[in-house]
């Protein structure tokens, strides 16, 4: 059996126009969809957003309303797409102040920038370090993943932490920028649609740093990459994010999660409607290895998995490491909330493999109760005369 990414096309509308909804944006008429403002839904495990600002950068004028701004996108996004892969969704929630308004979080670090990023970019002590000092102003983020617009460098990472339903996405802060973020939702979606009054450049600029902010969320709730279609915001999809709000092309779904990741986050707490919260067991992986060699010019690797839960599993994903634009995922399973899996599966990569290439594999494995467990496998490919696995 050769697992692929599955993609389903659901014959329902999936943007409702309605007054106040669509706009015709300067001389070329674009007709524009406004995302809805985002609300407070009330829910235990919300979206908490900072604004981390070391102590040799200046805080940007606006950067609360520029922010909630970028959320209405990324509220949009997920809600659009998990409904329009079949799966319902009440949509991502955030924490609010006493106002009504979404929170961002200011923290103010207590080093230079460089401290941060370090000399050259060490990508774990600026995560490490930032996490760090936002936990001690914040306080400590179970049940909230953390989105972190940064003024310590150019940075586009995610590292989710399961065990506490939570993790940490951080972008740059210049997404906060006049030069890629309006203060108004009609005229920010003006620049993604590349309206009359925004050149080519300047839109590019703003579809693709929105898209990475929907981008690294998704890792948060168990997304991996994926290059199987040019058109996933897993890939680089999000380069063309303003199409999904022109009405000439929303409805074909230009930019798009895959159906594989549409699942596995319609599971996670932050945008499943019912789970049980007193479960907090992640799937137990028993097995994951491969069982026959990879050889120099296959284009399969067959491998073996056990995986059980205790209340049902909701997801499984294969991705391909290879980095770069060749991140694919390879396996897509819905196990359909059996409490067991124990099989072979063939998983089919995007190109032949050639000799000595390291091969990485990673599962992510997500219950019905938004509970994630991931495992890793490494192996290298041998030359065709040679028939023993490494």
């Amino acid at each position: 059996m050769v697992i692929r990414v599955q993609f389903h096309f659901v014959s329902v509308l999936l943007i409702h126009i309605f007054i106040g909804y669509v706009y015709s944006a300067g001389e070329s008429n674009v007709k524009m969809i406004i995302p809805p403002p985002v609300k407070d839904l009330g829910k235990d495990y919300k979206l908490r957003i900072v604004y981390f600002v070391p102590s040799d950068k200046q805080i940007r004028r606006n950067y609360k309303e520029k922010t909630e701004v970028l959320m209405r996108v990324v509220a949009d996004v997920y809600n659009r797409e998990l409904k329009a892969n079949g799966f319902d969704t009440e949509g991502l929630d955030f924490e609010f102040d006493d106002k009504g308004s979404p929170l961002v979080h200011l923290v103010k670090g207590k080093k230079k920038s460089i401290f941060y990023r370090g000399d050259p970019l060490d990508l774990d002590h600026l995560l490490n370090s930032q996490q760090q000092e936002i936990w001690e102003q914040t306080g400590f983020t179970r049940n909230r993943p953390t989105l972190v617009f940064s003024e310590a460098g150019p940075v586009a990472e995610a590292r989710p932490m399961p065990q506490v339903y939570s993790g940490l996405a951080c972008v740059s802060a210049s997404a906060l920028s006049d030069e890629v973020t309006s203060l108004s939702i009609v005229e920010h979606i003006g620049r993604l649609c590349q309206s009359a009054n925004f050149t080519k450049k300047q839109s590019q600029v703003s579809q693709t740093t929105n898209g990475v902010i929907i981008h690294e969320i998704g890792h948060i709730f168990g997304m991996l990459h994926d290059t199987s279609d040019s058109r996933n915001i897993m890939m680089r999809g999000y380069d063309n994010l303003g199409k999904m709000f022109n009405s000439k092309y929303a409805n074909q779904r230009p930019v798009r999660f895959s159906k594989a990741h549409a699942r596995i986050a319609s599971f996670s707490r932050f945008l499943s409607k019912s789970f049980d919260m007193s479960d907090d067991e992640p799937p137990n992986i028993k097995r994951f290895k491969i069982v026959s060699p990879v050889n120099e010019g296959d284009q399969t690797i067959k491998v073996s998995i056990e995986i059980s839960d205790n209340s049902g599993l909701g997801s499984v994903v294969v991705m391909q490491r290879g980095g770069g634009q060749i991140d694919a995922l390879t396996g897509d399973f819905e196990p359909k909330k059996t409490e067991k899996i124990n099989r072979r599966f063939e998983l089919k990569s995007p190109k032949n493999f050639v000799k000595g290439q390291p091969v990485v594999l990673i599962m992510n494995c997500m219950d019905i109760n938004g509970n994630l467990a991931q495992s890793v496998l490494r192996t290298n490919v041998n030359p065709k005369k040679n028939r023993s696995v490494e």
